[in-house]
């Protein structure tokens, strides 16, 4: 099978099944936590970057493994957040504006920051960063699809609302397909990077949700609420970097990176969930906005 054939299709399909998920009472009432949004917005931009960058300098993983991570970090807010933000019982309308709103705004900061990045980590001569490739690509694969869905919630509510479950699982089925692709097509990459991947995912992992909470602290928002914060800062669009990687780099191995990056995330994810549940103090529920 070929990455550059099948990998746009399949974002451009998450990216609508995204849209569907967005409706407009949902974003009335999450956008009046400005503060929240554009605070945890920036703080993904600022800081999930330079954690990359960070994370390169002290492990100096392969060129590959390094530019993988350097792609996700750039990249905006993955949809898996607000699955696991419901798995939590957390505030998923926050977690669906924050997502919603980190896609639009990567339109013109993810080419920004990953040309700003890459010569800080991998060297000024380590490849080329096309920015206007990169956000044309972006808004025909990001913003279009993701306003596509959109459109057809706020023109079918109830058809729509009929077929969420459906479509929810149609939107897993296509994540599946799009990790069994990429496995098979960079088979021999993943099980040379295997194990550096696993720990770069975990380090990033960990401290991406420490700086999402503390985040949260910051702007003063409820526990509840920050704690959405740090999942959105830990989860990144996967598919929007393997796009990128196949169609503008011509580098399926930083896919193949994405990909078990998504993988070995999870288990952190429910750990971390486990642990926060277990103790005394666990967060109570704050007030929703959605």
């Amino acid at each position: 099978m070929n990455l550059e054939a099948f990998v746009p299709i399949i974002v451009v399909l998450m990216m609508a099944i995204v849209g569907t998920e967005i409706s407009r009472h949902q974003l009335t009432a999450s956008l009046r936590m400005r503060r929240a949004l554009v605070g945890g917005t920036l703080g993904q931009l600022l800081f999930l970057p330079l954690l990359a960058v960070l994370v390169v300098w002290l492990l100096n993983p392969p060129p590959v493994l390094a530019g993988g991570l350097l792609l996700v970090a750039v990249s905006p807010g993955g949809v898996l957040s607000n699955y696991y933000c419901s798995l939590a019982r957390l505030n998923v309308a926050f977690s669906v504006t924050l997502t919603t709103v980190s896609g639009f705004v990567a339109l013109a900061a993810m080419p920004l920051l990953f040309a700003a990045i890459v010569p800080a980590a991998l060297g000024i001569e380590a490849f080329g960063v096309p920015v206007a490739e990169m956000t044309s690509r972006l808004l025909l694969f990001l913003l279009l699809p993701a306003a596509a869905g959109m459109a057809l919630r706020h023109l079918f509510p109830a058809a729509i609302e009929r077929a969420g479950r459906t479509i929810r699982a149609f939107g897993l089925g296509l994540l599946v397909f799009f990790l069994a692709l990429v496995f098979f097509d960079q088979r021999h990459a993943v099980v040379e990077m295997f194990g550096e991947a696993a720990l770069l995912t975990v380090i990033f992992t960990l401290l991406a949700l420490l700086g999402g909470w503390l985040s949260g602290s910051i702007l003063q928002l409820n526990r509840t609420d920050g704690a959405v914060l740090a999942i959105e800062f830990a989860v990144r669009n996967v598919g929007i970097a393997a796009l990128l990687a196949v169609t503008t780099f011509q580098q399926p191995e930083f896919a193949a990176f994405g990909a078990l990056f998504l993988l070995f995330q999870a288990p952190v994810l429910i750990l971390a969930f486990w642990v926060s549940r277990r103790k005394p103090d666990s967060p109570a529920t704050g007030a929703r906005v959605g």
